[in-house]
């Protein structure tokens, strides 16, 4: 049994893969937007978070492995104080209220 012929024929556009990189993004229908996230007001590229990748508002940088992050994903070790990511930090549920422990201190604390 033969294969049944394309129905759309001539009419239907080549489905190629293309490749979409920054400039493309940046040059598109969402230009303005998208350079507006990606860029602050002055023109220079803002850093991420590495835990939520929103843009980071200050110079708080995780103890451990020295990623920056926003404001809400800091996390303050209980045993010694110092800043620790969602990836570093442990959160211990056991008591009555949550704390978190940088990897340091958790390594103390089992």
């Amino acid at each position: 049994m033969p294969k049944r012929g394309c129905p759309f024929a001539d009419a239907a556009p080549l489905q190629l893969k293309v490749r979409v990189g920054q400039r493309e993004l940046s040059r598109g229908v969402c230009a303005e937007r998208y350079s507006q996230e990606v860029f602050d007001p002055s023109g220079v590229a803002s850093i991420a978070c590495s835990s939520c990748v929103r843009a980071v508002d200050g110079k708080a940088v995780c103890g451990q492995c020295e990623r920056a992050l926003c404001g809400q994903c800091v996390r303050t070790c209980w045993g010694c104080g110092s800043v620790a990511c969602t990836l570093c930090g442990l959160v211990d549920c056991s008591d009555m209220y949550e704390k978190v422990l940088c990897t340091s201190c958790a390594v103390f604390e089992t």
